[in-house]
């Protein structure tokens, strides 16, 4: 098996894919904004997918450094430490790849269809897309 066969057939990936299809958006973009839930103390499978193949820029030889990033995330849980799964790993990811995180809004409390209106994390959210 053939290894780091990135942008070897002209697209991001050797898996024909999704992230083909968003691969030049993220290669133009000067932001990315992640937004996720936190299932299971982790980043949700979908997600994390895009993340790995991030990689394929690397392998590609892709000049990706110095974009922004920011996370936001909510849970059910009160306890923001829920989120932990999920900002370290993207902390770290950013910081691999030379991006600037630039915020995070982390909402607790949010499960059922409206309960992120009992919160200010729109607001938040809002000022965080405002300052990028």
């Amino acid at each position: 098996m053939q290894l780091e066969t990135c942008y070897s057939t002209g697209k991001a990936c050797t898996f024909d894919d999704d992230f083909n299809t968003i691969a030049p958006a993220i290669l133009e973009a000067d932001a990315i904004v992640f937004t996720m839930p936190v299932y299971w103390y982790s980043i949700p499978a979908q997600i994390k997918g895009v993340i790995d193949r991030i990689f394929s820029f690397v392998v590609g030889g892709k000049d990706i450094a110095g974009k922004e990033c920011a996370l936001i995330a909510c849970c059910e849980e009160e306890d923001k430490s829920v989120m932990d799964g999920v900002r370290i790993p993207m902390e770290r990811m950013c910081a691999l790849n030379k991006w600037k995180m630039v915020g995070e809004v982390l909402v607790p409390g949010v499960l059922n269809v409206g309960d992120i209106d009992k919160t200010d994390g729109c607001k938040r959210a809002a000022a965080l897309a405002d300052a990028i």
